[in-house]
């Protein structure tokens, strides 16, 4: 498994520009090699126009850290959005520009979702996605930046590409700066609302990732609403960004396999697992050492 690093995703570690310095200085102290910037959080894109002063000051932050860097782009990009795939195709090179001047080994971005329940729309606007993809991949290479889609999951009336359907996508778009970011708790939920095989579809997308998103979860659509997220835990429903281990996923099996190239393992938890972060990194390590010796 040819996992080069093991990061932490800064989230709502640091929910401003202003909190990324303590939030780094935290990181390091728990001897991470990569850190995951959740871009959203810092106000340097305005209008999908980098502020360059912002810019400025997010370099001089990330500076003389140990750390690889990786950056996880706006959370409402989507190139299945026609209504707004211009704004969405400016958004995503505004982030490349900040991904480059940052040396950002990854850039996040994520899988468009559908209407469900209308396949000749699935079809159309995996079209649209794909040609949005093919465009803006020469802007990616041109400033060296990896985009990494992410397999997303759906729900009753949002349907969302499979981690195989997302696999057919980047592999007809054929371009090396064009790959994936597999989140692992996305895909059992979306196993659990759409009914694929998730281990055999894993294996699918596998080849393609160069970038990995780890928590945990039980794969459960959130088929009610908890009364507060302690709740949904408590149940076991949604996308709960668990410390690994704490829910239902195969994690041995997952490290097992067929991985290509060099990878980011990156833990996406938040403050609330704040005193679990040490106990998380050890594992996702057991997990990397016990897959380069399978």
């Amino acid at each position: 498994m040819p996992i080069v690093a093991t990061g932490l995703t800064t989230g709502d570690f640091a929910n401003t520009l202003r909190q990324l310095p303590s939030c780094l200085d935290k990181f390091e102290a728990l001897g991470v090699e990569s850190v995951e910037l959740s871009l959203g959080a810092f106000d340097i894109i305005a209008g999908a126009k980098v502020l360059p002063h912002r810019l400025a000051e997010l370099k001089r932050i990330c500076s003389d850290r140990p750390f690889n860097f990786t950056l996880h782009g706006p959370i409402a990009s989507r190139f299945t959005d026609r209504r707004h795939l211009s704004l969405q195709k400016d958004m995503c090179r505004a982030a490349m520009d900040i991904s480059a001047e940052i040396g950002a080994t990854a850039q996040v971005h994520h899988a468009g979702g559908v209407p469900a329940g209308d396949a000749a729309e699935i079809v159309d606007l995996l079209a649209v996605e794909r040609e949005a993809l093919a465009e803006i991949a020469p802007y990616a290479a041109a400033r060296g930046v990896v985009l990494c889609v992410e397999n997303i999951f759906g729900d009753d009336r949002n349907w969302f590409a499979s981690p195989a359907e997302l696999a057919a996508q980047i592999r007809a778009v054929n371009h090396p700066n064009i790959r994936a970011t597999i989140d692992f708790s996305h895909a059992a939920i979306n196993a659990g609302v759409r009914g694929f095989d998730l281990m055999a579809e894993l294996k699918e997308l596998a080849p393609y990732a160069s970038h990995l998103h780890i928590h945990d979860s039980f794969g459960k659509p959130r088929s009610f609403e908890p009364y507060t997220y302690g709740e949904a835990v408590n149940f076991g429903l949604g996308d709960l960004h668990l410390p690994p281990g704490w829910g239902a996923l195969n994690w041995e099996a997952i490290a097992a396999l067929p991985y290509s190239g060099d990878l980011v393992a990156n833990l996406e938890l938040s403050t609330r697992f704040e005193e679990e972060l040490p106990a998380a990194i050890a594992y996702c390590r057991r997990l990397i050492e016990a897959s380069r010796a399978a």
